[in-house]
């Protein structure tokens, strides 16, 4: 299909110009990162540890053929198209470009561009680098998925699909405990969430009767269902529980910071610039759909304004340098939420644009920090921020360049960051108007503070990093400098942008920014970005927002530690406290319910179950009784010819005999008469095959049983329950017995199914061409279940031969091998300290396998010694070892 994909689709148009149809040419892109990843093995033998420039340069061919795109986009053009996928389920395969699709293809592999080529020097030669390029590049088309899928299903796959290469990525240093535990961490959460998120789109199938999600998007009356549906609030929130978690937002973002045990590359990648937005990005794909009611403003809004302020308060806390950025992460990605939420039912997108043009400059300022931060804790060998200072002379392109990310994030002018913090404010207080005023200006309030917050640890980056004087450590160098081009290269790229952004933002706002915020909401006002806008409130509030973030740094280290203090008091107040237990708690809750329900015993496992089969009649026998329905019918009873009823009755005899014969032997024979007499019932109803199957089995079953008697060669069944666990046994099986009864009984209340058979009749020689209706039957329409019951009596057969096989091994072998080992501690006529019995199982309960040392000894036969056993030592012997197994089992 790939290959089909690449290779034949051109078209030939009306201009005679060879392109490529549209689906096509996005499917490309899509599939050419997982196409690629076969060739990384091939490319590192060419390679070697330059195999990441292999892998930049796919990133590259994707970045130019989504950008080919651009004018097109520009011009209100969206290319799309779909292929049958599972048209019984309304499932196809489609990809759909329009401007916030492109923005995020662009955002991605212009990020894995630089991503793979700083890899080159950031990863040794000794690391496992085609694993990790492999699943990069499978990472990188999985967003690419996420962004173009056009259908609800295949966006799901998609996005578990980042689930997973991000938990192989997480846990790329496979022997780290951190690393295992981070990556296993977000699995659960995001993964998990993903599956709610997969329950809210059936909703809305359920809903629109589609899964097409642009048909959602430019359908009025689909979007009116959707508003006006009873399932609008459920649907709302299973999805965002999805989005939230991937986007690390409200009680989710626990997994972020663990997942900074990721190679510093995959942190700037994954959990910075990419799949993080993924959230975001569904949030605004969706908006058309939710906004303009109280449930998004409430959901999206006020959770996103919440993250936004406690990660940016818990950021204050981190030494390490890249749990600062994953909380600073989490903060920015509140932001986007917050913007996104903001709406009415008037205006239902008052923070889009601001929200999209943010959504740009964060990726540019925040990869550019992981980035820098990966250099430094290269150079030093630390991350923590505790260990270090007096960098700006030692890495002085370093130090610039962080200072143009952390001041773009911390929002100072003229960089990009500044731009988007204007329009989040100017944002916060169109909303706050909209709402009315009073208690709404709170909103613009909060926004303040969490850009006081953002202030605060972005300057802390600067300052304790490359300012002062770094301490003694043995651990940490004395001398470092600024990395190789390579290293520099991308951050530097970054930088570049960060400032080009925020001083002529229109080429971007044009290109990428407008279109897709066209996208979200279509005949939107046109963006306009500047750095002067005169004096207005969010200038107003950006001011005070520089005022009280240097006041906050002044007292950034007692609020640092007043938070370790109250963790360390109150442990138990953390998510992660919560996730700990429930997780550890899911292990214990297992381990016990695997002690309750597996004790050994066969016995016990078979009383589960017909106590389960018991309760689950029950339920409709009750209900049946409690409405006055009926429950039983007598006409069944007098349909029963006397040949049938004979034969039921031998069945019973038979099954009670098993029950109840005190010897082993008797007993086997009764249990092989009962499985006789079910292929005789098999044979009468006129099921050939199946009455086959069960003779051989049955036959197999006996000889098996047989088998093991002999071996155990007791002559008595040996029941050493107490009459309070018969009369417990007795009572389910009565119980089951009478539910079974009653269930059969009462199937003659409802009419009989309406045969098939003349299906296979008609449509035996149409489907398969065979004219023998019996071999069509079993070979074709019933193919699987043929093959399984081939398979049983395959299994069955190679059991039963490899049992009399070790059998006759043993009969034959253990003698003379048991004999050989007593001679390296035997002389004839002596006993054998440590006396096995020739054909007893030997391991596990030994006393099954050993006899008295005074009644064997050993007999010099020529050369070889022979070893004798007294026979009524033996049975007896191996009488109280079985009878003490039982004790031990009962106990």
């Amino acid at each position: 299909m790939v290959f089909h994909l690449l290779y034949s689709t051109y078209q030939l148009e009306k201009h005679g110009v060879i392109t490529l149809d549209p689906f096509y040419f996005i499917a490309l892109i899509v599939l050419l990162p997982f196409v690629m990843t076969l060739a990384v093995p091939f490319a590192y033998k060419l390679m070697k540890e330059k195999v990441g420039w292999f892998a930049a340069a796919i990133a590259a061919v994707c970045f130019l053929l989504i950008a080919s795109m651009v004018p097109s986009i520009m011009d209100g053009n969206n290319p799309a198209g779909a292929v049958s996928w599972i048209p019984s389920l309304s499932v196809n395969l489609a990809f759909y470009a329009d401007g916030l699709a492109v923005l995020l293809g662009l955002i991605v592999s212009f990020i894995g561009i630089l991503i793979l080529s700083y890899s080159n020097k950031y990863l040794s030669k000794d690391e496992d680098l085609v694993r990790y390029y492999q699943y990069l590049l499978v990472f990188m088309g999985s967003m690419f998925g996420v962004a173009f899928s056009d259908n609800l299903i295949q966006l799901f796959i998609f996005w578990e699909l980042t689930s997973i290469s991000s938990f192989m990525l997480i846990g790329y240093y496979r022997k780290t405990k951190e690393s295992i535990y981070g990556a296993t961490k977000a699995l659960l959460i995001t993964g998990g969430a993903g599956l709610f998120m997969f329950v809210g789109f059936m909703c809305l199938f359920a809903i629109t009767g589609t899964y097409g999600i642009s048909e959602m998007l430019t359908n009025p009356e689909m979007l009116a269902a959707i508003k006006e549906s009873p399932l609008f609030t459920i649907t709302l929130i299973l999805i965002l529980i999805g989005a939230l978690a991937k986007s690390a937002q409200g009680p989710f973002f626990i997994w972020l910071p663990n997942a900074m045990e990721a190679p510093t590359p995959v942190s700037a990648f994954l959990h910075s610039a990419t799949m993080v937005k993924a959230g975001v990005f569904l949030v605004a794909r969706l908006h058309p759909m939710f906004s303009g009611t109280t449930d998004w403003f409430v959901l999206v809004a006020g959770l996103g304004l919440i993250t936004m302020i406690g990660a940016g308060f818990l950021a204050l806390k981190q030494t390490d340098l890249k749990a600062i950025l994953a909380f600073s992460t989490i903060s920015q990605l509140a932001y986007l939420m917050t913007m996104f939420g903001f709406t009415t039912y008037a205006e239902p997108g008052i923070g889009v644009s601001a929200a999209v043009f943010h959504l740009l400059n964060h990726a540019t300022f925040k990869a550019c920090l992981f980035l820098l931060v990966g250099i430094i804790a290269h150079e030093l060998h630390t991350r923590d921020i505790r260990k270090m200072g007096g960098l700006r002379k030692e890495m002085p392109i370093t130090f610039v360049l962080m200072v143009i990310a952390a001041a773009a994030m911390a929002g100072i002018p003229p960089l990009n960051g500044y731009l988007s913090k204007e329009l989040f404010y100017e944002s916060s207080v169109h909303m706050a108007e909209a709402l009315g005023g009073g208690i709404a200006y709170l909103i613009p309030v909060l926004a303040v503070i969490g850009g006081v917050l953002t202030f605060a640890y972005s300057f802390r980056l600067i300052l304790k990093i490359f300012t002062g004087k770094r301490t003694e450590d043995p651990d940490v160098p004395k001398h470092v400098h600024d990395p190789s081009w390579v290293m520099l290269a991308p951050p530097a790229i970054l930088a570049v942008l960060i400032v080009v952004i925020g001083l002529v933002p229109t080429p971007f706002v044009e290109a990428l920014v407008q279109p897709a915020v066209n996208a979200i909401l279509p005949g939107a006002e046109h963006l306009h970005v500047a750095l002067w806008h005169g004096i207005t409130p969010a200038f107003i509030m950006t001011i005070i927002t520089f005022a009280l973030g240097i006041l906050l740094y002044t007292q950034y280290d007692r609020i640092a530690a007043w938070q370790v203090r109250f963790n360390e008091k109150h442990p138990k107040i953390s998510l992660n406290y919560v996730y700990n237990t429930m997780v550890d708690n899911a292990f214990r809750f297992g381990a016990t319910f695997g002690r309750m329900l597996q004790k050994g015993s066969p016995r016990r496992y078979v009383g589960i179950m017909l106590a389960f089969i018991i309760f689950m009649v029950a339920i409709p026998l009750g209900f049946a009784l409690a409405t006055g329905q009926p429950i039983f019918s007598t006409n069944l009873i007098f349909k029963i010819a006397i040949s049938e009823m004979i034969l039921f009755i031998l069945i019973v005899l038979a099954a009670w005999g098993a029950s109840v014969l005190p010897r082993y032997v008797p007993m086997i024979l009764a249990s092989s008469a009962l499985g006789f007499f079910v292929a005789l019932l098999y044979a009468y109803l006129k099921a050939p095959d199946l009455a086959m199957t069960q003779l051989c089995v049955e036959t197999l079953s006996t000889i098996m049983f047989l088998l093991v008697i002999m071996k155990l060669r007791t002559k008595e069944a040996i029941r050493p329950e107490t009459n309070k666990v018969r009369l417990r046994n007795a009572f389910i099986a009565l119980c089951a017995a009478s539910a079974l009864f009653l269930l059969l009984m009462g199937a003659d209340l409802f009419p009989a199914f309406e045969s098939f058979s003349h299906y296979f009749m008609d449509k035996g020689v149409e489907l398969t061409g065979g004219k023998n209706i019996v071999n069509v039957i079993v070979v074709d329409f019933r193919g699987y279940d043929t093959i399984g019951e081939i398979s049983v009596l395959s299994i069955a057969a190679l059991a039963i031969y490899n049992l009399i096989q070790s059998r006759t091994k043993k009969d034959g072998v253990s003698v003379d091998a048991d004999a050989d080992a007593a001679s390296k501690t035997a002389v004839p006529g002596n006993f054998v300290p440590s006396c096995p019995i020739p054909g007893a199982p030997v391991g596990g309960n030994q006393v099954l396998g050993h006899v008295p040392c005074e009644d064997v000894t050993i007999h010099q036969n020529g050369d070889k010694p022979t070893m004798s056993v007294d026979e009524k030592s033996v049975n007896s012997h191996l009488d109280e070892g079985f009878s003490n197994t039982i004790r031990e089992e009962k106990k």
